[in-house]
């Protein structure tokens, strides 16, 4: 998809802090306790004035005989609200993490290496080491009332990761753990995060309930949430850097390396072959499979083989900068590169004999089973119509074309077990040119491996232009994920390059951006005459402004922005302009929106800039 404004400026503006960061890491580090310290003072003073003025009111008017009067008591309701609603964010509950425990006594030799390790990197002491489902490993603080307390720390390693890495990667990935837990950077970087989860969760109740009101801070917390979530980000990510460096200096380079690209390698698989498909799973059958261990372990021995130049270039295209991970290209750079060999060593899981292995199985998937459950049941129940649909197509004589393909759709979704292949297939042997057949065709034999499909794909793009975004975000995808083999990947990128201009003009008009310009229309005196009997035929309409968004692309038909006053309910106005698009007729496509919408209020002052006097008003 086309990148939003917002996500441009939040990119731009975590480049230019990373810079400032590197240039002076103290200063960086104070700026960013200074701001923290500042929204403490903020939301105490909010909890103060929300929770302490109700009670010197009540409190005063038992003194002074005052009767309670309804104002004095809608005051004092709306300051309660404030104080709870803060009390609320200030509460950040980190409660220890689930798993299985593991004690000292399970795993002397891995054990041993975990005490070393700590004392090396120069971290406090553990309260517990846990081991859950996850293709990952945890640093995770806990502390007891807001910290005045002292803290609880536990290492937590996920079963699959101690299936995927051999033992020196383990103790690299240990060591790294370590490194978030190190005297005084540890507790300064868990303050900030908590701090984080406070901010969001005070932009959560005002979202809701919406307790600050233009006059009560709103825009102080308009400017410091989002601008504390940015510098505070890239403190994390820089943690994240530190943290490799004590790896490396505990275990060394070669083992964090192998451990990072292994794991690159192996996500993408497990959330490809496993994660992704449960959601068909769950509309399929009413309960989650007995034993997520199994299946991750099968998935993990099927791992395609690991190229180690195709996992790097798929970790150098842009990183997400919403994710305090480095992309993994940086991080192996910030020591001494892609390593030279992959070959495993003593495998991590061998630390554990075999009976504690079962039992630690057994564990994780009592956990997930307990976590997954309730929403299981949900998302079994909500496809249940599409079960009885499938069953009626199914159970008719002669399906239509659209009955052909409606069915290999709900056999995709609801059967993980069958192959759709073969139902698309069907379509495609009666309706050789299908777009929505090919696509999925298409997708479906490029997710397995097969070169076949990247013709498919320029099929469906070549016979319905309206393939080619999906198609490029499937590419999207596809380019970023280390598990494609490198000559499906040329032959994708191939694709990319012969439909890229294409794509470029559906993307251009995929709605339209605040740093897209903006021109006056070029409709002539019938084409207005036309739009503006479109518009009368909605009477809630009133007046109406339009413009043209400039294009790039020579030839390319015009991209019109519609901003129309709408006058009737806030509840009509989602179908009215739908219907209003439907009944459009203009040289080019258009985006439509009302002028009450207070997201675009800046994109609708420039439509009326640009356009001036309205291209209609309703009775003239």
């Amino acid at each position: 998809m086309r990148e939003t404004a917002d996500e441009r400026r939040r990119k731009a503006r975590v480049a230019r802090l990373e810079e400032e960061s590197r240039r002076a890491p103290d200063a960086y580090r104070r700026r960013v306790a200074l701001l923290a310290a500042l929204g403490y003072v903020v939301l105490g003073g909010l909890a103060l004035i929300g929770l302490g003025l109700p009670v010197l009111a009540i409190g005063g008017m038992f003194v002074t005989g005052q009767e309670w009067d309804v104002q004095a008591g809608i005051m004092v309701i709306f300051l309660l609200m404030v104080g709870g609603g803060v009390l609320r964010a200030l509460w950040v509950d980190v409660t220890p993490p689930s798993g299985y425990r593991l004690w000292a006594d399970h795993v002397p030799e891995l054990a041993a290496e975990i005490e070393r390790l700590r004392r090396e990197a120069g971290a406090p002491p553990l309260d517990g080491v846990v081991i859950d489902g996850e293709l990952n490993a945890a640093a995770v603080t806990c502390p007891r009332v807001f910290g005045l307390l002292g803290e609880r720390r536990y290492l937590v390693l996920g079963l699959p990761l101690l299936r995927l890495l051999d033992r020196d990667e383990l103790l690299a990935v240990i060591a790294h753990e370590f490194g978030h837990f190190r005297s005084g950077n540890g507790r300064f970087m868990a303050w900030i995060y908590r701090l984080r989860l406070r901010w969001w969760r005070m932009a959560e109740a005002v979202a809701v309930s919406g307790l600050l009101s233009p006059l009560l801070l709103s825009r102080f917390f308009a400017w410091y949430a989002p601008h504390f979530d940015a510098v505070s980000f890239v403190l994390a990510r820089e943690e994240e850097f530190e943290a490799d460096a004590v790896a490396r200096r505990l275990v060394g380079h070669g083992p964090l390396a192998t451990g990072l690209v292994r794991l690159e390698h192996a996500s993408a698989w497990l959330d490809k072959r496993l994660l992704r498909p449960m959601s068909d799973r769950m509309r399929a059958q009413p309960k989650p499979p007995l034993s997520i261990s199994a299946e991750q372990a099968r998935w993990l021995r099927e791992l395609p083989p690991l190229d180690v130049d195709r996992v790097m270039a798929a970790s150098e295209r842009e990183h997400d900068v919403d994710d305090t991970h480095p992309a993994l290209s940086r991080r192996l750079a910030a020591g001494e590169g892609v390593p030279s060999s992959l070959r495993p060593g003593t495998p991590a899981l061998a630390l554990f004999d075999t009976p504690l292995q079962a039992e630690i199985e057994r564990a994780v998937d009592a956990l997930w089973r307990e976590r997954l459950d309730a929403r299981w049941a949900e998302g079994h129940a909500a496809a249940e119509p599409e079960r009885r649909h499938l069953s009626e197509l199914e159970r008719g004589d002669g399906p239509s074309d659209a009955d052909l393909l409606a069915h290999a759709r709900l056999v995709e979704r609801l059967r993980p077990e069958q192959d759709p292949l073969r139902a698309y297939e069907r379509v495609l042997a009666r309706l050789p040119d299908n777009p929505s057949a090919l696509f999925r065709v298409g997708v479906l034999r490029v997710d397995a491996g097969d070169p076949e499909g990247v013709a498919l794909l320029e099929r469906a793009m070549t016979g319905d232009p309206g393939a080619i975004v999906p198609v490029f975000e499937r590419l999207d995808a596809w380019r970023r994920d280390p598990t494609v083999a490198t000559p499906l990947a040329v032959a994708l990128e191939r694709l990319r390059e012969g439909f890229a201009a294409q794509a470029a003009s559906l993307r251009a008009r995929d709605g339209v951006d605040e740093d897209d310009e903006l021109v006056a229309h070029d409709l002539d005196a019938e084409g207005l005459q036309a739009l503006a009997g479109a518009l009368r035929a909605i009477p809630q309409v009133s007046d109406a402004w339009l413009v043209r968004k400039r294009l790039d692309l020579p030839g390319e038909a015009a991209h019109y922005t519609l901003l129309v006053a709408w006058r009737g309910s806030v509840a009509s106005e989602a179908a009215g302009l739908k219907r209003l698009v439907g009944a459009l007729r203009l040289p080019g496509s258009v985006t439509v929106f009302g002028d009450g919408d207070s997201g675009q209020r800046p994109l609708a002052r420039r439509v009326r800039a640009v356009c001036g006097a309205p291209v209609y008003r309703r009775g003239r």
